[in-house]
C-alpha cells in the first residue's frame, strides 16, 4: 500500500506547486490573477510558486491579455517541450511505440512486429528496443524520458503494473512494469487499450466537454472504456467495461474468454466469420473466400457484394443490442463509437443506431448522444502517454509520488 507523507510544510509547499501547474496545464494561457482565484491560493503565493517554475523551464510568459484598468495581465502556458514520455500499446502482431511531449502530441511513432502467439519476453524485449531506437532517433537522452505509458487489451492490472489475462496475446501475469523498470528508471504505468483511448478522448476529444461517457471499441473484439464524473471507471479488479462478455444468447457460440454467447461473438469480427461462413452458400456470387475481417468485408460491401452488406446488417443489430446494454447500465450523455470496426460505419451504423436509441432512457425522453471518435489510430498510444503525464502533474501526496522539479 502506498504510505501518506506526513503533513508538514514540505508537503503544503508541493501540493500548492502541483496545484498550480496542473491548473495552467489545463486552462493555459492563463494569467497569474486567475490561477490564484481558481485554485484560492494568494496571489503572492501563486507568483512565488510561478517565478520558480519559470525559473526551471516548465512554465514560460507567452504574451498578454485585455485589462479593464491597470497592467495587461501576462499569459503563462505550460512547456509541453519540458520533457517527453513513451505511449506503447501492446497489439497481437505488433508493438506500437510513440515518443510525445507532455501535451501527448506524437513527435515520432514507429511499428515493430512479432509473430503472433509469442511469448512475452519476446514482445518485452522487442519494447524494449523499441524505446532506445525512438530515442535514439529523435536525438534525445534516456534522462529526457519522464514517464511511459503502456496499453494492452486484457485484463489489466495498474495497480500491480502487470497483464493478468489477455485472451487475444494468450499471455496471463504478465508483470510488464517491473520488466521495463529494469532498462528505465522512470514512472511506468498501464492499462486496457480500451481504458487508455477513453483517456485520449476524455483530454483531447469529443468527451472534453462530457463528464459521463463511454468509449465502445468495435473490431477484433468488443471493448468499453466508462467515464463516470470525470473520472475512468475500473472496478474492483481494473476490468470494469468488458461488455464484450456480456451473455446476449444463452446457448450461443463460444467464446474464447470460456462463456458463451457472448456480445463480442455476435458484434466483432469473430462473428463475422462465423455467420460468414454460414451463410455463403446461400450467396454463390459473393467475392468474400476465407477473409472476413471488417476492411475485407467492407470493400466487398462497397462493391455491391450481398453476403457482405447482410454480414454488416446483421452485425449493426448486435452492436446495438451492446449499445443498450451499456446505456441502460450507465445512463451515460454520450456514447464514442471506436476502432478499426469503424471502416464499414456506413453500412452497419443504420442498423445499430435505431436499435441504441431504444433504451430505457428514450421512453422518458432522456436522449443518450452516440458519436463516432474523430481521434483516429494515433489515440491508442496518445492515450498510453497520458496514463503517464497525467501521473506526474498529480498532487504528491504520496512517498512514492515523483515530482516534475524538485
Amino acid at each position: 500500500m502506498d504510505k501518506l507523507r506526513i503533513g508538514n510544510r514540505d508537503l503544503i509547499k508541493d501540493i500548492n506547486r502541483a496545484l498550480v501547474i496542473e491548473y495552467i496545464r489545463v486552462n493555459g494561457p492563463i494569467s497569474r490573477t486567475d490561477v490564484s482565484k481558481k485554485v484560492k491560493l494568494s496571489l503572492s503565493t501563486v507568483s512565488n510558486i510561478v517565478d520558480d517554475l519559470i525559473s526551471n523551464n516548465l512554465v514560460y510568459e507567452v504574451g498578454t491579455t485585455t485589462s479593464t484598468g491597470g497592467r495587461r495581465p501576462i499569459l503563462l502556458e505550460l512547456n509541453q517541450n519540458f520533457g517527453y514520455t513513451v505511449g506503447i500499446k501492446i497489439e497481437e502482431k505488433q508493438v506500437i511505440i510513440a515518443l510525445t511531449n507532455l501535451k501527448s502530441t506524437i513527435l515520432l511513432k514507429k511499428h515493430f512486429a512479432f509473430l503472433r502467439g509469442s511469448e512475452p519476453e519476446i514482445a518485452m524485449n522487442l519494447i524494449h528496443h523499441g524505446i532506445k531506437d525512438v530515442i535514439t532517433e529523435y536525438g534525445i537522452a534516456n534522462e529526457d524520458i519522464l514517464g511511459i505509458g503502456i496499453a494492452s487489451s486484457g485484463l489489466v492490472s495498474g495497480k500491480d503494473g502487470k497483464i493478468v489475462r489477455s485472451t487475444l496475446l494468450n499471455w496471463e501475469n504478465v508483470n510488464v512494469c517491473e520488466q521495463l523498470k529494469k532498462y528505465y528508471q522512470v514512472p511506468i504505468f498501464i492499462d486496457n487499450d480500451v481504458n487508455a483511448y477513453t483517456l485520449a478522448e476524455f483530454w483531447l476529444g469529443i468527451g472534453r466537454t462530457h463528464k459521463n461517457f463511454i468509449c465502445l471499441s468495435v473490431g477484433a473484439g468488443i471493448g468499453t472504456g466508462i467515464v463516470i464524473n470525470n473520472q475512468l471507471y475500473y472496478g474492483e479488479h481494473g476490468g470494469a467495461g468488458e461488455f464484450g462478455h456480456i451473455i446476449v444468447n444463452i446457448d450461443g457460440y463460444q467464446c474464447h474468454c470460456g462463456q458463451q454467447g457472448c456480445l463480442e461473438m455476435y458484434a466483432s469480427e469473430p462473428y463475422l466469420n462465423i455467420e460468414g461462413i454460414y451463410l455463403k452458400p446461400h450467396y454463390p456470387d459473393t467475392v468474400l473466400d476465407d477473409d472476413y475481417s471488417f476492411p475485407r468485408v467492407h470493400d466487398a460491401a462497397a462493391k455491391g457484394d450481398e453476403l457482405a452488406i447482410e454480414l454488416l446488417k446483421r452485425i449493426g443489430k448486435n452492436i446495438g443490442v451492446g449499445m443498450v446494454s451499456a446505456i441502460n447500465s450507465f445512463n451515460p450523455s454520450m456514447v464514442v463509437l471506436v476502432g478499426e470496426g469503424m471502416i464499414a460505419k456506413d453500412y452497419f451504423l443504420p442498423y445499430a443506431l435505431k436499435m441504441a436509441n431504444q433504451n430505457f432512457f428514450s421512453n422518458a425522453n432522456c436522449k443518450t448522444k452516440i458519436s463516432l471518435s474523430e481521434l483516429g489510430n494515433d489515440a491508442w498510444v496518445q492515450g498510453a502517454a497520458l496514463l503517464a503525464i497525467n501521473q506526474l502533474f498529480q498532487v504528491p501526496l504520496y512517498e512514492q509520488s515523483e515530482l516534475l522539479i524538485k
